[in-house]
């Protein structure tokens, strides 16, 4: 059977979309045109009946897609696509649904200062999370994104903020020192003062650091002082004057049974000036073999 078509016959002042689509602006309502039929009509302002309108034009073949990217409506032909999408997976009452409202933001604005505040005290993300009373994934997802500002360390009156040092840029200083005294003789006036006998031995002195190796050892030199390591040295042993003194000869020896380095020769397969630090001074003692 022959099948009429639709007559042309578009309202004046409606824009023609297509062959067979005109869409009429009039006071406050929009309303579509398949020929001279009244297809369906709306609120002007209604987004979700404009969406549905649209894409049931596509889909009952009234419209391409590709008219409704053009002027006048210019709409990206990727939203078209989802349009369709949703309405062959979910239905017309897809485009009426109801959003769900939104779940309350974790980071406010109240909490982004909190955390800032903590972690400028130097405090870890796992703890800053606990005091702020948010998950510490979020925490962190935060911090990614940069929606955490970095406050300077605010110090107490007469501090100074310690220069935290990585251990590349300690391997650069120890290298560098190795042109003067010696591979991580970083401590050049201490040396000279106890090679002249003008001090009796170096001060440990432990510095802030990232990725100090074998610095986890520092754990156990409780447990080592509870066993006696240090008991009675001021009384049994002695050592003349000099850069190292029995303290540091004695931790040495400590941090080696706990570090599995059965002979004083195995140090010289650790970097000295990592080791060093280990005990609180530049570099660990060196083993020398008498000629």
């Amino acid at each position: 059977m022959f099948k009429q078509s639709l007559l042309p016959g578009f309202p004046d002042g409606a824009d023609k979309i297509g062959t067979s689509l005109s869409i009429l602006t009039k006071e406050d309502q929009v309303t579509y045109f398949v020929g001279g039929d009244n297809y369906f009509s709306h609120p002007a302002g209604d987004e979700q009946s404009r969406r549905f309108a649209l894409t049931s034009l596509m889909a009952n073949g009234h419209v391409r897609a590709r008219d409704l990217e053009g002027s006048p409506l210019l709409i990206p032909h990727r939203t078209l696509m989802n349009w369709t999408k949703q309405y062959r997976q979910d239905g017309p009452c897809s485009f009426y649904r109801t959003i769900g409202r939104a779940a309350p933001r974790v980071i406010t604005p109240d909490k982004i200062a909190e955390c800032a505040r903590i972690l400028a005290d130097g405090i870890h993300p796992s703890e800053v999370a606990r005091r702020a009373g948010i998950n510490e994934s979020t925490l962190r997802k935060a911090l990614k994104r940069n929606a955490i500002p970095q406050l300077p360390c605010v110090l107490d009156e007469g501090l100074t903020k310690p220069v935290v040092v990585s251990k590349s840029e300690r391997s650069r200083i120890d290298a560098e020192a190795a042109s003067a005294m010696g591979t991580a003789c970083t401590r050049a006036d201490e040396r000279v003062a106890a090679a002249m006998g003008l001090a009796g031995s170096a001060s440990a002195r432990f510095e802030v650091g990232h990725d100090v190796q074998m610095a986890g050892l520092l754990t156990a030199l409780p447990a080592l002082c509870a066993n006696g390591l240090l008991s009675g040295i001021d009384r049994h042993l002695k050592l003349p004057k000099g850069f190292y003194s029995v303290l540091h000869i004695l931790l040495t020896l400590g941090f080696m049974a706990l570090a599995r380095i059965r002979r004083p020769e195995g140090l010289r397969h650790i970097p000295p000036g990592e080791f060093g630090k280990v005990i609180g001074l530049d570099r660990v003692p060196e083993v020398r073999t008498p000629a």
